[in-house]
C-alpha cells in the first residue's frame, strides 16, 4: 500500500526543484550551508562547497532546475504516465551514476557536498515515483482486464485456430 501517489510525489519533487531554484538565486549561502547539505557532504567525504551571490553560474543553474520542474509539471497535468513510466527509470539511473562517481572519485570538479545532496534526492524522489508508478500500472491494467474481461475472452477465442490433422 502506498503512503503516496505517484503524482503527489511528482508534485513534491516539482515543489523541491522550484525552491531550490529559489534558494539557488536568492540565498546560495543559506543554500551551501544547510544542516543536512553539510551532514551529506561529510557523509560521502566530499569539500563542502560554499557558493557566492553573485555568481552568474546560480542563474543558469536556477533556469536548469527551474526547466526541469517545468518539464515534469506539463505532463503531469496532461497525466501523461507514458512519458513518467520512460522518463523517471532513465533519471534514476543516470542520478545514481553521478551519485557513484561523486562517492569513487571525490576529488572531481562535480564532487561537492551540494551536488552530492541533490543527486542523493533526486535518486531517491525517482525510486519512489518509479515503485509507485509500477504499482499504480498494475492496478490500471487489472482494473482494465475486469472491466473488459469478456470482451478480451472474445477476442482470445476468435484468435484460436482449430488444426486437424
Amino acid at each position: 500500500m502506498q503512503f503516496f501517489s505517484s503524482k503527489s510525489l511528482l508534485y513534491i519533487r516539482i515543489i523541491a526543484h522550484f525552491v531550490t531554484a529559489y534558494y539557488l538565486v536568492q540565498n546560495p549561502e543559506g543554500l551551501a550551508s544547510a544542516g543536512f547539505i553539510i551532514l551529506m557532504g561529510q557523509a560521502m567525504q566530499v569539500p563542502i562547497l560554499h557558493l557566492s551571490s553573485n555568481s552568474p553560474v546560480l542563474g543558469m543553474l536556477a533556469v536548469l532546475v527551474s526547466t526541469q520542474a517545468i518539464s515534469d509539471l506539463v505532463p503531469l497535468l496532461a497525466e501523461n504516465w507514458n512519458h513518467f513510466e520512460t522518463l523517471v527509470p532513465v533519471r534514476l539511473f543516470c542520478y545514481f551514476l553521478i551519485t557513484a562517481y561523486i562517492y569513487f572519485v571525490p576529488t572531481s570538479k562535480v564532487s561537492n557536498s551540494v551536488v552530492a545532496t541533490y543527486s542523493m534526492f533526486e535518486v531517491w524522489a525517482n525510486f519512489l515515483i518509479y515503485n509507485n508508478l509500477r504499482d499504480e500500472k498494475y492496478y490500471r491494467m487489472k482494473k482494465f482486464v475486469e472491466e473488459n474481461a469478456d470482451a478480451i475472452k472474445k477476442a482470445q477465442d476468435e484468435r484460436v485456430i482449430v488444426i486437424e490433422d
